[in-house]
């Protein structure tokens, strides 16, 4: 009878494994199938928009305000690959909720068509690439659809920092980073034993005046600034009011770098050598002080780690990184 038993059980193993090898190649396939349909719909989607892409390319190149688009485009591509395997668990089509997003991405790209002769270069743009923007997210829905989507919410939200800031937006903020960094440049001039005259964003020194112009608000590196900060809050905090410490110091930081900046400049200007106001590190010199912001982020972001391992619930494990 155990013979008999056993050999009845090894008799059912083969059609086991192959009912599990056979479901296996079709999840497999149905994985394939997926993937293909989504290159083909990015196919599609690169030819539809090529002239746009090489228009923001260009634009990109040009303007001074405009952040580092295609560290953006890798950071969110490389996240969304970090996560291929949870992604796929989760796949599923959603034509309902997708096409929706397709559809409302094409109108804001034909809406900043039809506008742009009433609205501003950098608002066109904006507007155009908001729409480029959807119509991709709204195909990913499409292909992996909700639940995946939920879990790339971060990569495919992180896309927003490539469309260019709003004229009257941007305008605001360099308005805003403009008197702040004067605030803390004549902070920093009374810690100088240099007699200083201020009028308004103007300083005079012996033999040197300055202004704080549009141009010295240091708003690449800010923006630049927040980015990282985003970017490090997903990757290294938990809590809502840690994340929220850190971004609330963006801005501080921004125009506390930029105050160090413009005085440093102008004590190299008056002592070492007058080239220095129109040299490289005037010009070109933002990553030098972006380094500055970021060396004073590396011990906020390690004490507030220390603080949400603290306030951990009892047995919970150490949150780590995605």
């Amino acid at each position: 009878m155990r013979l008999t038993k056993a050999a009845r059980s090894s008799d059912k193993c083969p059609h086991a494994e192959h009912l599990s090898t056979n479901r296996g190649n079709a999840f497999t396939g149905l994985l394939s199938r997926r993937a293909g349909g989504f290159l083909l719909f990015n196919i599609l989607y690169g030819c539809v928009f090529s002239a746009h892409f090489a228009h923001f390319f260009r634009f990109a190149l040009e303007q001074e305000y405009s952040p580092h688009f295609s560290l953006i485009l890798l950071v969110s591509f490389y996240l969304i690959y970090l996560h291929r395997q949870a992604l796929m668990a989760q796949a599923e089509y959603s034509a309902r909720g997708g096409i929706p997003l397709v559809l409302a991405g094409v109108l804001c790209y034909l809406l900043g068509l039809e506008l742009r002769s009433s609205l501003s270069l950098n608002d066109v743009v904006a507007l155009m690439t908001f729409g480029v923007v959807i119509v991709w997210v709204g195909g990913f829905v499409t292909f992996f659809g909700l639940p995946a989507t939920r879990m790339a919410l971060f990569p495919l939200g992180f896309l927003i920092f490539i469309l260019p800031l709003p004229e009257a937006l941007l305008s605001s903020v360099i308005t805003a980073l403009q008197y702040a960094s004067a605030e803390v440049v004549a902070f920093l001039f009374q810690l100088t034993p240099f007699p200083v005259a201020r009028d308004g964003l103007f300083f005079t020194l012996p033999r040197l005046t300055i202004e704080v112009a549009r141009e010295c608000s240091s708003i690449r590196s800010s923006l630049a600034l927040f980015i990282a900060s985003v970017l490090a809050n997903h990757l290294l905090l938990r809590r809502w009011w840690s994340k929220a410490v850190v971004l609330l110091l963006v801005f501080p930081l921004a125009v506390f770098k930029n105050g160090v900046r413009i005085v440093s400049l102008c004590l190299l200007t008056l002592y070492v050598d007058k080239g220095f106001m129109q040299g490289e590190l005037h010009t070109r010199g933002g990553a030098v002080f972006f380094g500055l912001a970021l060396t004073i982020l590396v011990p906020i972001f390690w004490g507030l780690r220390k603080l949400e391992s603290r306030h951990a619930d009892p047995g919970q494990e150490p949150e780590g990184t995605d």
